[in-house]
């Protein structure tokens, strides 16, 4: 197969909000969520190839003492910089495009979570996501 033929789908982690506050949240969201993920073994390679090498088995070291709040504390906002998009509600979407687009077929917000006006504002972001010039969702 020719790899046009091929979707690439990327599971994008965000941080959004308004306010600061609500960013702060959604930005200790995805720390937990990275320090989590990041003492998976099998994540090792992506972690040494943005250049955080070691990160995994500090992670891994602090997930074995059962030192959840040490795993937080391994994830920078260098980390968080290069693995998440962080933005407004109005520039999400823009944001999303320029860091994806020409990458992926597909973005999945992958911390799309909260109640219905939340959900209903990452909605928005992912039609903005499917205007008529870039590949509608299948």
């Amino acid at each position: 197969r020719s790899p046009a033929d091929i979707d690439t789908i990327i599971p994008a982690m965000t941080i959004v909000g308004d306010t600061d506050e609500e960013r702060y949240n959604e930005r200790e969201f995805v720390r937990a969520s990275m320090s989590f993920y990041g003492s998976t073994p099998n994540y090792a390679f992506i972690w040494d190839e943005a250049g955080f090498e070691g990160t995994p088995a500090r992670l891994r070291e602090k997930q074995k003492a059962g030192d959840m709040a040490g795993m937080m504390a391994q994830i920078s906002d260098d980390h968080i910089a290069a693995f998440a998009t962080e933005s407004t509600w109005d520039d999400l979407a823009d944001k999303l495009i320029a860091k994806y687009e020409g990458v992926a077929s597909r973005v999945v917000l992958y911390n799309a979570l909260g109640g219905s006006d939340r959900f209903e504002r990452y909605g928005e972001i992912a039609r903005r996501l499917c205007l008529p010039t870039r590949r509608a969702p299948g």
